[in-house]
């Protein structure tokens, strides 16, 4: 069965070549005979691959109506009728993980990761799966799991493998050896650090975002909840004001900037931002949550 599976495109090209041969050319029955027969063929393939069909009719309703709601309960058809199609399970395990589902996130990027051939698809396959290990408050793990694709898909020859040194330097080299980690990457990765309270590795993948992407706003984010947590107030109000300056909807800046305005004092600011961030959509993938901004909200 995974042969066919893997080999099906060639296997019917090659059936209906052959069929329309045999009963068209050589025995000359008329062409609504081969109709009959390819039809057949075609409802064959889409009753044994029934979940890949669906998947494959929502991936193309997804890109028609750019949205995502319509389509998830397609996504979970195709999830439970068994599908192994990487990149259904790709984009429904993304889905679970934005609405908190990360258990079953795990189970279609595994699924997934287990089927795919196809290398950066497995290299983002990898960076979803370390995400739903935080959400499974799995942290070691995902940062684990970031390193083994930072060893994997970076160059050979790359310093970071075998010195980890943390300094610009480090990150100079990390970023030029390190074609397919992406701004959001670093920056995830960084965040895990800061979760862990080691903060020099946090800073460290944090800088690396910005030398990737130069103004992205999350790497200022991560940088501002850094210093937040380790207690400097100033630089971490500098970096969530020019967080906010590049994205000024960024609802975990809008979040953090309320908690200091609130520690000076500024309650009327705080109750602002607040506002803000509770009328930005949130999701799995945010670091903050709506009860997070109401309980902040209450406290004022």
């Amino acid at each position: 069965m995974n042969y066919l599976q893997r080999k099906w495109r060639s296997i019917s090209i090659g059936f209906l070549f052959v069929t329309y041969m045999v009963v068209i050319v050589f025995m000359q029955h008329p062409i609504s005979t081969w109709f009959i027969i390819a039809g057949s063929w075609i409802l064959l393939h889409l009753i044994v691959y029934l979940c890949t069909f669906v998947g494959v009719l929502v991936n193309l309703l997804q890109g028609i109506t750019r949205r995502q709601e319509p389509s998830v309960p397609f996504f979970k058809l195709a999830y439970h009728l068994g599908t192994k199609n990487a990149t259904i399970l790709a984009s429904y395990g993304l889905i679970m993980l934005r609405e908190n589902k990360a258990e079953i996130a795990m189970q279609c990027f595994d699924r997934a990761l287990e089927h795919n051939a196809y290398f950066l698809t497995t290299k983002t396959l990898m960076c979803n799966k370390a995400i739903a290990l935080w959400k499974l408050d799995r942290v070691d793990d995902a940062i684990a799991l970031y390193l083994e694709v930072i060893e994997r898909f970076g160059r050979d020859d790359q310093k970071f493998v075998t010195d980890r040194s943390y300094d610009q330097e480090g990150i100079d080299d990390l970023v030029a050896n390190n074609d397919y980690m992406y701004p959001q990457d670093y920056t995830t990765l960084g965040f895990l650090y800061t979760l862990k309270e080691q903060y020099e590795e946090a800073l460290f993948f944090s800088h690396a975002a910005l030398a990737k992407k130069e103004g992205f706003a999350s790497a200022y984010d991560n940088i501002g909840q850094i210093y937040y947590f380790q207690g400097d107030m100033a630089l971490a109000k500098e970096n969530f004001d020019k967080s906010l300056e590049l994205n000024p909807k960024l609802p975990d800046s809008l979040y953090f900037a309320a908690l200091l305005a609130k520690d000076e004092g500024n309650l009327e600011d705080a109750y602002a931002l607040l506002v803000r961030a509770k009328s930005c959509k949130l999701d799995g993938l945010n670091t903050i949550s709506y009860e997070m901004i109401d309980e902040l909200k209450r406290s004022l």
